[in-house]
């Protein structure tokens, strides 16, 4: 079906859904000094935190050696497997945190349930879990089903290496089976949206190695981009390509 040790073209990308939730936690709490970026790749997520709120401690989980080495120059750095929560617990010790980021993590892990349960024991009380995921309920990803089409991708929704895949309604469940509230959403576009993957595997292509760097990038960020946060309200079911929740304890 697909090949998982075949190249892959992975480009970065900033997560403008979950940089929304996190600033709207930050703004409306007043007491935040510790964010956890679980799963945080190459930091760039927390880069953009950072610039933004420089007085903030940003911390990282990552296993993946090439991402960990660029990540651990913008966050304190733990590399280790995300799902080796004892391992964790060992080297976190007693420090908690008032935001854990999930940041298009969980569809990668068997047990999303078990990981949002586990990281609650690293939450302050009054903490948030900030958690995006690609939404598999889109409007194009039925129109394909509805034609007999399930096929992988290099990126996207349809992502080779997704294992769990998430609607609006699933991932509310998430949050009431870990025992948390949603207390904010924000959604990305699949309309516009969808055209970034293509936009990604033409600058693999041309070999300049960064998305964000990309004229087509840049125009799409600042000129499609806004039409995405509205189409998005109208029926996030149907025309979400990103899933985005803020949830705290009951």
């Amino acid at each position: 079906m697909f090949n998982l040790k075949a190249s892959y073209p992975y480009q970065p990308e900033i997560n403008q859904v979950a940089f929304d939730l996190i600033s709207k936690t930050i703004k409306n709490k007043k007491n935040i000094k510790n964010i956890l970026d679980v799963g945080c790749g190459y930091g760039l997520l927390s880069k953009q935190l950072k610039r933004t709120y420089p007085k903030l401690n940003f911390y990282g989980i990552e296993h993946a050696k090439e991402a960990s080495q660029s990540s651990q120059k913008i966050l304190k750095l733990l590399r280790s497997n995300i799902e080796d929560i004892p391992n964790i617990k060992r080297k976190i010790k007693t420090q908690k945190f008032d935001v854990i980021i999930f940041s298009d993590v969980l569809e990668h892990l068997y047990d999303p349930l078990g990981i949002i349960k586990s990281y609650q024991f690293f939450l302050n009380q009054d903490g948030t879990i900030v958690v995006t995921v690609p939404n598999i309920a889109n409007i194009f990803s039925r129109i394909a089903l509805l034609f007999g089409y399930f096929n992988y991708s290099e990126t996207g929704v349809m992502d080779k290496t997704h294992i769990r895949f998430f609607n609006k309604q699933n991932l509310k469940q998430l949050a009431k089976e870990s025992n948390l509230q949603i207390v904010a959403q924000k959604y990305d576009s699949i309309l516009v949206r969808w055209f970034v993957p293509f936009i990604k595997i033409f600058i693999a292509n041309k070999g300049s190695g960064n998305i964000l760097d990309s004229k087509l990038y840049q125009f799409y960020f600042k000129y499609l981009r806004p039409i995405e946060e509205l189409l998005s309200t109208l029926l996030p079911s149907l025309f979400a390509f990103r899933l985005g929740v803020s949830l705290e304890k009951k």
